[in-house]
């Protein structure tokens, strides 16, 4: 499974809006020059997101985008899921019907708890702790041959 352009620019959309919507609407022009956004894409995005809840609109002077919750209430996989649909690595996953051959399937458990990994990290993630992550100064410590980037990636040397 790979997320589509949409559903990463809608992400990105999200944690800005998250970042810079205090109290007032943010114009989708601003998200998309911040984000490297094309404005003509944002704007297909929009409605998606905002049919889950996720943000709404005002139009007019004055108006623009608001988050539809607080940042800690929205996770990557509702922005995902608004954008992309139901999340599944395989076909077999999307339900009950969605395969014949699972009870004598060898890989479809590996499959489910693969899926069930991702879900849960995604939905772990929510826009604050993105917000926050962005915010924090980035320190790098040297244990053990590992750099560490702010606890959060670790890369061999």
């Amino acid at each position: 499974m790979q997320l589509t352009r949409r559903a990463e620019y809608g992400i990105r959309a999200m944690v800005d809006l998250a970042a810079n919507s205090e109290s007032q609407p943010v114009m989708s022009k601003d998200i998309a020059a911040r984000q490297d956004i094309p404005v003509k894409f944002l704007v297909q995005i929009v409605p998606d997101l905002k049919s889950a809840g996720l943000i709404y609109t005002v139009r007019g002077n004055g108006g623009g985008i608001y988050l539809g919750k607080r940042p800690v209430e929205i996770n990557l996989r509702q922005i995902v899921e608004a954008i992309e649909g139901p999340i599944a690595l395989n076909q077999c996953l999307l339900g009950e019907n969605g395969c014949t051959r699972k009870p004598g399937c060898a890989i479809h458990d590996v499959w489910r708890q693969a899926q069930s990994q991702m879900l849960s990290v995604l939905e772990s993630t929510t826009l604050a702790r993105l917000v926050e992550t962005k915010k924090a100064p980035q320190t790098t410590h040297v244990v053990d041959s590992v750099i560490r980037v702010s606890n959060e990636t670790e890369v061999e040397v």
